[in-house]
């Protein structure tokens, strides 16, 4: 389904009963990342995995400033209300990390916790990996910047076919929103001095092998979020939920169904 926003559509898909479940993806991936969770979560919650704008299914605008975190935390927050949703859990991954912090802190009556993976406090992909992923962009088509991509994301460990399926949901994007979300969205997110004021239950995640957040930000971020619970995947790179999702189910569900007994 398509949630106006005033300014975008925002695909949705959900499935799913009980408590709502957010899902949000990172930079240059879709709804479809999930394929591992969907059939483990939707028995138990009301999942509802959202295409950010420039992404998917969803509307790509070119608007300067179209693609800041509060921008995108804001379609949120029109999904969550226009579908009556009340109060939900919220996971997000890399930028969908960034952009569930900023809809807390903005909007904290929508949340009832937060799963932070694979993610950060600020803005903190290491000047290399930024630097090559911009040249690739200005240089090459899609298909091959994926490789790149995949390369710094996936662990050493992870399998033809999951590098395959990841290459090939990034070559499937809009070249020009991605290098937009990617040079101006993210550039300015720090919300390091805001976090104090957080009074979520919240469990963050980090990959032991991450290089394009790696894990010091999330031990960070789980350090400047009150009570906050940290759980460190080992042998997985930038996408724990793709390469081991055994441990990274088992680790939120357990989060998950810890809060049903407070």
């Amino acid at each position: 389904m398509l949630i106006d926003t005033g300014d975008a559509q925002i695909f949705v898909r959900a499935e799913g009963a009980g408590e709502p479940l957010i899902w949000l993806h990172g930079l240059g991936m879709s709804s479809e990342l999930w394929r591992a969770q969907w059939p483990v979560f939707t028995p138990r919650y009301r999942c509802v995995a959202v295409d950010l704008r420039g992404f998917g299914q969803s509307s790509k605008p070119s608007a300067a400033g179209a693609y800041a975190i509060d921008v995108l935390a804001g379609d949120i927050a029109a999904v969550i209300e226009q579908l009556a949703l009340g109060r939900c859990h919220v996971l997000g991954t890399s930028m969908g990390g960034f952009i569930a912090q900023s809809l807390a802190l903005a909007r904290p009556e929508l949340c009832r916790s937060l799963v932070l993976c694979h993610t950060a406090p600020h803005m903190s992909i290491p000047a290399d990996v930024l630097a090559t992923r911009l040249e690739a962009l200005r240089n090459q088509p899609l298909d091959e910047y994926a490789q790149l991509v995949v390369a710094q994301a996936c662990s050493a460990r992870a399998s033809a076919e999951l590098r395959a399926w990841v290459a090939s949901m990034l070559a499937r994007n809009d070249q020009r929103a991605y290098t937009q979300v990617l040079s101006e969205g993210l550039s300015g997110f720090d919300v390091r001095g805001e976090l104090a004021r957080l009074a979520l239950p919240t469990l963050v995640v980090v990959g032991e092998d991450d290089r394009v957040l790696p894990p010091g930000g999330g031990r960070e971020l789980a350090r400047l979020i009150a009570g906050a619970e940290l759980v460190e995947l080992s042998g997985v790179g930038h996408l724990g939920y793709a390469e081991n999702p055994q441990a990274f189910n088992r680790s939120v569900l357990a989060f998950l169904d810890g809060l049903g007994r407070c």
